[in-house]
């Protein structure tokens, strides 16, 4: 029995050889991931976009490893690349790499993603990146006024946003990473 688990925790953390098959679903879920960042709302300070769908899907599939090194990738390949009038920040690229490592955390290898599990891990997303780590690098680019009334002022608005997004993500993603489509697709391409 430990065995096994010692096994399955030391699959977790390696980066896992992909079939030809694999490697084209990853590239068209980052193409997926691209598309739907240019789907975006708002303005650079408060933005709201569906790029946690092809996320969510790539952390559930390809596991914590995968999901970090390709968020990394998107995020840099999307700030100067695809919409290169934008300001790369390597801050957005860490809070990238730790929303990845949050969804993987809690998405990779489950055939049916729980409530709990989704409730948890957009959550921590919500808190520790979107309101917190992003508006602190916001606050780094764009205040020209450093203090706390400035920061609270960048806060309370995107504080707002993400409470009201929450609950639609946690709907969407639950929707989509439970689908038939999705668990059919799941077998296919991964014979699980």
């Amino acid at each position: 029995m430990s065995v096994q688990n010692s096994t399955s925790v030391r699959n977790t953390w390696t980066l896992p050889k992909l079939d030809i098959r694999q490697f084209v679903v990853l590239a068209l879920l980052m193409g997926l991931d691209l598309a739907l960042g240019k789907l975006t709302v708002g303005t650079n300070v408060l933005k709201v976009s569906f790029v946690f769908v092809a996320m969510s899907l790539i952390a559930k599939w390809y596991g914590p490893i995968w999901t970090m090194f390709i968020a990394a990738i998107l995020d840099v390949v999307n700030a100067t690349i695809v919409n290169p009038s934008g300001t790369f920040f390597l801050g957005f690229t860490l809070s990238a790499i730790v929303a990845a490592f949050i969804y993987a955390l809690f998405y990779y290898e489950q055939l049916h993603v729980s409530w709990l599990r989704i409730l948890m891990a957009v959550g921590l997303i919500t808190l520790v990146v979107n309101v917190g780590l992003n508006t602190v690098w916001l606050f780094i680019m764009y205040s020209h006024v450093h203090t706390v009334d400035s920061f609270i002022t960048l806060l309370i608005p995107r504080a707002i946003k993400s409470a009201m997004m929450y609950p639609i993500q946690v709907i969407i993603i639950y929707a989509f990473l439970n689908n038939t489509a999705v668990k059919q697709a799941t077998k296919q391409i991964f014979h699980k």
